[in-house]
């Protein structure tokens, strides 16, 4: 965080940790004995405008779910997707009606499907707690096996 740009992406990574608070997506619990604690990082991105000039600063923490056992930390991992011969019917059917099409993005949409299994990682590089102490998560996020599967409408 020694770039010219430190400033926002201290606010964003802010940001992306109150989203998590305020979806009560983790408790911070001392590290239990005996289990696995799956690791995390931040991944940053900018987006552009088409001029090129920055629309946005974006930050996001991720797990490593790729350490994740299975049987142990997850069961079943399933993400679901719109095959591309659906969309297109879609768009061919608005068009074909004269109907409008939009496009919506769910901030935060992962954080909302709560987990059945017991799932700890480690805090990502920055935040600060007592040593010894991991997040034990309540909700998916980014990279676990089953955040696509857990994933439900907040509505």
């Amino acid at each position: 965080m020694s770039c010219l740009d430190a400033a926002k992406w201290d606010a964003v990574c802010k940001e992306e940790m109150n989203s998590f608070q305020h979806m009560g997506v983790y408790e911070v619990v001392p590290q239990p004995k005996g289990r696995k604690v799956i690791g995390s990082k931040w991944v940053f991105c900018i987006k552009h405008r088409p001029d090129g000039n920055v629309e946005k600063y974006k930050a996001c923490v991720v797990a490593q779910g790729f350490t994740q056992v299975e049987g142990l930390n997850f069961n079943k991992t399933f993400t679901p997707v719109t095959k591309f011969s659906s969309f297109h019917t879609i768009l061919a059917l608005a068009a074909e009606h004269n109907l409008e099409f939009h496009q919506m993005d769910i901030k935060v949409a992962y954080l909302n499907g709560v987990l059945e299994e017991e799932i700890y990682m480690e805090l990502p590089l920055g935040l600060k707690v007592p040593e010894g102490m991991v997040f034990h998560l309540i909700k998916a996020i980014y990279s676990t096996k089953q955040g696509g599967r857990v994933w439900s409408y907040p509505g």
